[in-house]
């Protein structure tokens, strides 16, 4: 189980460059993260809420606009 610290936003969602989507219901594989298309989905943009640049580094706990999964 991936440790809280490790969690990605709930809202983050992203589509690789083999066509596999991450994020929500699916896995997170990151299989080529340099490659790897993001977006937020309660800003519907590669902007987040919080103006940050969507990541799967950054939309991470600590950023103001992070949901945990976990709620």
């Amino acid at each position: 189980m991936e440790s809280k610290k490790n969690a990605i936003c709930k809202f983050l969602r992203a589509r690789n460059p083999y066509g596999m989507m991450e994020g929500g219901e699916q896995p997170w594989l990151l299989l080529d993260d340099a490659n790897t298309i993001c977006w937020c989905i309660n800003s519907a943009g590669g902007v987040g809420p919080d103006n940050g640049l969507v990541s799967t580094s950054g939309c991470r706990e600590g950023r103001s606009c992070f949901v945990s999964d976990e709620l």
